[in-house]
């Protein structure tokens, strides 16, 4: 019967997480959580993983473009000279790769403290070092290329 995840001896899925200290005394052993239970939250965090590593770059996308679009309608030079700039001044090359550069290091920063919690809570945390790894090269690859806006202008 494999209903209970303690009585499946053959699958190694939770292998990932970080092993319990062996209980010692009786009261140790009925602190233990209960496997079922364990194995949805591990579950849980995998299902929660992924939707972070989706939503960070929608949201930053969103943010961005919803910014870009209060540039345009703020106005400002380059967009009265008659060209289709989005940002149309130099204070929005300035203010606006720096604010839509906040949301991809949230998500670095949020994925780390997260991995730490779900490691030291004994849950499944490589899910979220999988997604601490896409979001560091997307939050660089981000503010790289907005930033050079800032530097270079227009």
């Amino acid at each position: 019967m494999v209903d209970h995840p303690e009585n499946d001896l053959s699958s190694d899925a939770d292998q990932p997480n970080r092993f319990r200290p062996e209980p010692k005394t009786f009261d140790d052993l009925a602190n233990t959580p209960d496997p079922l239970i364990q194995a949805q939250l591990n579950q849980r965090s995998t299902r929660q993983a992924i939707a972070f590593a989706i939503a960070i770059p929608i949201l930053t996308g969103i943010v961005a473009f919803a910014l870009a679009a209060l540039s345009r309608s703020i106005g400002g030079p380059l967009c009265d000279a008659g060209t289709a700039y989005w940002i149309c001044s130099r204070e929005a090359e300035i203010w606006w790769p720096a604010t839509t550069s906040i949301i991809p290091m949230i998500g670095v920063f949020g994925t780390a403290i997260i991995l730490y919690r779900k490691y030291l809570n004994y849950t499944r945390w490589r899910p979220w070092m999988g997604t601490l790894w896409f979001l560091v090269p997307f939050a660089m690859l981000w503010m790289v290329t907005v930033f050079q806006m800032s530097i270079v202008g227009h």
